[in-house]
């Protein structure tokens, strides 16, 4: 409990302040067990746990910080658990970040329901048998240095190769390509180590920008595959929401653009785009969901659209990825919740908040899953586009 009370002094302090501090390459992984939370915040869908929120405090009382750690493995453990409840809890932290408070997540194994928070505290160190003498598993000290030190090369390399160029990333850098200040919850596994190795198009109007492919010999830096593991891995554990200070503060990126240079080779040799195939079969299955036709609107999904059957915006809406690339990308409950309000998850987001009914969610959320199933068994095998940007005479 020491590292609780040290990080609120840490919230107290800066509170008042402007800059945020990331912990999570220093903790990754470590064990904390019988730990006292309450649960805020519970959303059930279609009869499971969507998204739990655990405080360290009860938020309605008055408090200067707001102390919380999201659950993103084991929130099944709390279906039986009402909100608004003081609860026992093992998790392991993953991520942390400092920021008028701190805020996290975390995968958590064990829960117990208390009936308030005296008896939580009472029962701390005696819910389990007595023959169980176990004690807080931490990382061992080798395997956190070794997490720090390809958080640093990450950071290193995420530098050299000038991401921030086009990319928000740890909070800042220029906003010509989506953030990536993103934790966990948004991509596929094993996803972005793919991309980073071989970008494709994944927006059909996409005219002026095209994502590097940093393993090109011509790259400059060309990354070797090995770096482009520890990028990966480094965006996948960041957590950062704003600069940390000082850390930065010496870094030019404000004194590059690549947007320009990039737009104008583009512009100079564009990429076609070209649709996915999509199967007889699969497409009269796909039709059945209702609700994600409306999604069509403005959305390619492979080859069901042509220019002369679009029905929304100009052929096709600049920007709007195509489904099933998105779909191939996107971790299911990512894409529910951008559904539900698309600029919480992604500010400056050009897609609507739509209001769709729980009714129409939950079959957009179905038909999701079944174009992942597809992809999964190659029943639709999604087409990407590669692009090679250089320098030309």
């Amino acid at each position: 409990m020491k590292w609780i009370a040290s990080l609120l002094l840490v919230c107290m302090v800066l509170g008042a302040q402007q800059g945020s501090a990331l912990v999570s390459e220093a903790r990754p992984g470590i064990v904390y067990r019988d730990q006292v939370m309450f649960l805020d915040k519970k959303l059930v869908t279609a009869g499971s746990v969507a998204w739990v929120t655990l405080a360290y405090n009860d938020p309605r009382a008055s408090r200067d910080c707001s102390n919380v750690i999201d659950v993103f493995n084991g929130r099944s453990l709390f279906a039986q658990i009402p909100e608004k409840s003081w609860v026992l809890v093992d998790f392991a932290l993953r991520s942390l970040v400092i920021q008028a408070g701190f805020a996290g997540d975390a995968d958590v194994s064990r829960v117990v329901l208390c009936a308030d928070e005296r008896s939580c505290r009472d029962m701390q160190g005696k819910s389990r048998e007595s023959t169980q003498k176990e004690q807080p598993q931490v990382v061992p000290p080798a395997d956190l240095e070794e997490a720090s030190q390809r958080m640093s090369l990450g950071r290193q390399l995420i530098k050299a190769a000038r991401c921030r160029g086009c990319h928000v990333v740890e909070g800042f850098g220029a906003k010509h390509a989506p953030s990536l200040t993103w934790r966990r919850a948004k991509y596929q596994p094993g996803w972005l180590m793919a991309y980073l190795s071989k970008p494709y198009r994944l927006r059909p109007a996409m005219t002026s920008l095209m994502m590097l492919r940093y393993t090109s010999p011509l790259a400059q830096p060309s990354l070797q595959p090995e770096e482009l593991v520890l990028v990966a891995d480094f965006l996948q554990r960041s957590a950062w929401f704003s600069p940390p200070a000082g850390r930065f503060r010496m870094e030019p990126w404000e004194t590059y653009s690549c947007q320009p240079c990039h737009a104008r080779l583009y512009a100079e040799r564009p990429l076609r785009f070209a649709p996915t195939p999509v199967p007889t079969a699969a497409r009269a299955e796909l039709k059945k969901y209702g609700a994600a036709q409306s999604c069509l609107a403005c959305h390619a999904f492979g080859d069901m659209q042509t220019a002369a059957s679009w029905s929304g915006p100009p052929y096709p809406y600049p920007m709007a990825p195509d489904l099933l690339l998105a779909l191939e990308k996107l971790r299911l409950d990512y894409f529910v919740d951008y559904l539900r309000d698309p600029t919480y998850l992604q500010p400056g987001s050009a897609m609507p908040r739509l209001d769709f009914t729980e009714a129409q969610i939950q079959q957009i959320k179905a038909w999701g899953g079944e174009v992942q199933r597809l992809i999964r068994e190659d029943v639709l095998q999604p087409l990407h586009r590669y692009y090679q940007m250089q320098k030309r005479p």
